[in-house]
């Protein structure tokens, strides 16, 4: 049946998440670790051989060309494995340490969720308030949504919105709009799907979850997060904040394959003014304070010797399915699995019989993933400074599998299983390093030729979209180029194609990996309208969300 409207029962989505949420929430309740302090202890260990360990991690980072790795295990209450691969960063080959830090990205999440269960302990606010209780300014498209819309709605990606929607306005670094901004924009973008019925992973609005933080505590989410969460765990090289000066030589520079090589990509920071991304995914940490993260975690909240961070009650609400997402792939195929669902700022599925509560995290250069087993009393995590998600992928299913029944498989052959063109050290090394002229066999086959200010000077001019701002295309240095305002990297040459009023927008920083195609619209009277920005790949990261902009040409 099709059912639609706002306020709707739909009564066969709420059967289903009932179910799940029943099921994952027995899985939660009967098992997981008891109380008890960190500890290294390798002999606790049978599962995993160090030898064996090093021997995969160091094919995966060869074969996909990762810089470097820092992975842990906790079984039992135990570190059995804490290891660091690689190095910081490819210039001056200084390795990687256990207290090096790492961009955690989406794993920030979780912190931001435990930070509103600690408020929701202390009686400050209700998992089921309106957001607008405590943030009069939010809305969003449609008013009966925006006055109804929940703080649990805020982290479980069932707004409606699009997947990704409004993320250009926090990447690509550094974004020059405020968190004041980000949550007056969320009104200018249309939904696409059905509220508390479609899942689609959304960005936005947990810088409003953060902001919900800071209106409820009365501090900033970055203060908060350090003082009511790192600071009693101990987390000492963990920052939800701006890296203090002295401790920026930790940081693990971010790298990814630029023009064919492996190559770093610029920290861009200002710091003079909070990270608009922060309670999203701007958690900087390193392995040995996530480890001590996930022991938490494993132990409902409790912290030995002290007083809970959270209660046993938001640890399981935050463990429970909220929002049904679809099974994936990969799932069915390698891990059993029959069903998918967010919680608060978690995934949870079912793995070989398992209960698995896990999150991935990706920003430019650096991915993490963190992955439990509440069943085994098992916590892994995964840091990188190398954007490869089948590195990510192969190193977390080579420490988790073993545990489950499978230390055979070939993990690196599953998820790269032939190792790309982009990514091998031998294609690399016959790379081409000149920028001009391209060849772009992956997205035309003829050479890219510059537009001139002939060809294309009617579409000269300013385009304006409500919620990202003002772009121009205008004539630079003698060149046709497409520039955003607001956005300071997104700025590219135009190239001819062969479609009528169409042209390829090559970005400068060849790191963004966003190219797109810019399609010209006109009136009945053959003037320009509109422009339309499309992605070259059809596997551009989502957050480059170019569909959502309605760039209307503004007359001089």
């Amino acid at each position: 049946m099709t059912l639609s409207g706002p306020n709707k029962n739909n009564s066969v989505i709420s059967v289903l998440c009932l179910c799940v949420i029943m099921w994952a929430t027995m899985w939660a309740t009967t098992s997981g670790a008891q109380v008890k302090p960190v500890s290294h202890d390798k002999s606790q260990d049978t599962l995993l051989s160090e030898e064996k360990v090093d021997r995969q991690i160091h094919n995966i980072m060869d074969s996909l060309n990762i810089p470097g790795v820092a992975v842990g295990v906790i079984k039992d209450g135990h570190r059995v494995f804490e290891k660091s691969y690689g190095v910081k960063d490819i210039r001056s080959n200084e390795p990687l340490s256990s207290q090096s830090l790492f961009k955690i990205a989406s794993n920030t999440k979780a912190f931001t969720a435990a930070a509103l269960a600690i408020l929701v302990d202390e009686g400050k606010l209700s998992w089921d308030d309106p957001v607008v209780k405590h943030l009069p300014d939010f809305q969003l498209h449609d008013p009966w949504i925006s006055a109804h819309f929940t703080i649990t709605d805020l982290l479980t990606h069932r707004s409606g919105l699009g997947l990704g929607a409004g993320d250009l306005m926090l990447w690509p670094e550094p974004s020059s709009f405020s968190r004041a901004e980000v949550v007056h924009n969320l009104r200018y973008l249309k939904p696409t799907g059905q509220f508390r019925a479609d899942y689609a992973y959304d960005n936005l609005l947990y810088i409003v979850a953060g902001e919900v933080v800071a209106a409820a505590s009365g501090q900033p989410w970055e203060q908060f997060v350090e003082k009511r969460i790192f600071a009693p765990l101990g987390m000492q090289h963990c920052y939800a904040g701006h890296i203090p000066q002295k401790e920026r030589a930790l940081a693990a520079t971010p790298h990814g394959i630029v023009n064919g090589k492996l190559a770093t990509i610029e920290r861009d920071v200002d710091t003079t003014k909070p990270n608009v991304s922060g309670a999203a995914g701007g958690i900087q940490c390193s392995l040995e304070d996530m480890l001590t993260w996930a022991q938490v975690q494993l132990n409902k909240g409790n912290i030995a010797d002290s007083k809970p961070l959270f209660s046993s009650n938001q640890h399981q609400e935050m463990w429970s399915a909220k929002t049904i997402m679809p099974v994936s792939g990969t799932d069915k195929r390698y891990n059993n699995s029959h069903f998918s669902a967010y919680g608060l700022g978690w995934r949870l599925n079912d793995v070989d019989g398992k209960l698995r509560v896990h999150h991935s995290g990706s920003l430019a250069g650096m991915y993490s993933y963190v992955t439990f087993f509440p069943e085994l009393d098992l916590g892994i995590v995964v840091l990188t400074n190398q954007q490869s998600s089948a590195a990510r992928s192969a190193i977390m299913y080579t420490l988790m599998k073993p545990y489950l029944g499978d230390a055979e498989t070939d993990w690196l052959n599953v998820f790269a299983p032939t190792t790309s063109p982009a990514n091998s050290k031998t294609a690399q090394s016959k790379a081409s390093t000149s920028d001009a002229p391209i060849n772009l066999a992956s997205t035309t086959s003829v050479q890219a030729v510059p537009v001139t200010n002939r060809s294309l000077k009617t579409a000269l001019g300013l385009y304006r979209d409500n919620w990202l701002g003002d772009f121009y295309i205008e004539e630079n240095s003698g060149r046709i180029q497409l520039r955003s305002t607001r956005v300071i990297k997104l700025v590219g040459g135009l190239y001819a194609d062969e479609q009528a009023d169409r042209f390829l927008v090559r970005w400068d920083d060849r790191s963004l990996e966003a190219d797109v195609y810019i399609k010209l619209h006109r009136d009945k009277n053959k003037a320009i309208s509109h422009i339309e920005l499309i992605p070259v790949h059809a596997d551009i990261d989502f957050s480059y969300d170019f569909q959502d902009l309605n760039l209307r040409k503004v007359d001089a």
